[in-house]
């Protein structure tokens, strides 16, 4: 792989960044001004509030929500989700028929190393 083509990858992945994992981690997190916007299994809910900080009260049931969408849970899901159709879309990557293995892609190291 030469060095036009390594800047061509880091181009498309700067972008597909930009607007496959920013925008719609803004667009989840935008959700939270709506409580309707979102799914909230109550027995979870409550639960999830007393386990962390130790009660169920009205600040403590809003971070419950809160805290998750905006650090971790769904911007993991996000982030492994897009992950695959980036390595897809930029790395010409293809669907595994090996079991747990997502995606399969040939590394540049494996390109230098046939060449």
């Amino acid at each position: 792989m030469n060095k036009k083509e390594r800047r061509e990858i880091l181009q498309k992945a700067k972008e597909f960044f930009r607007t496959r994992i920013a925008d719609r981690h803004r667009k989840n997190t935008e959700k939270l001004v709506n409580i309707k916007e979102l799914n909230v299994n109550p027995f979870l809910h409550s639960y999830l509030a007393n386990y962390v900080f130790g009660e169920a009260t009205p600040e403590t049931l809003a971070k419950a929500l809160v805290y998750p969408r905006v650090m971790s849970t769904s911007l993991t899901t996000t982030f492994g989700t897009q992950l695959q159709y980036f390595c897809s879309d930029v790395l010409s990557s293809f669907a595994s028929t090996t079991s747990g293995i997502d995606i399969e892609f040939t590394d540049a190291l494996l390109i230098t190393l046939q060449q």
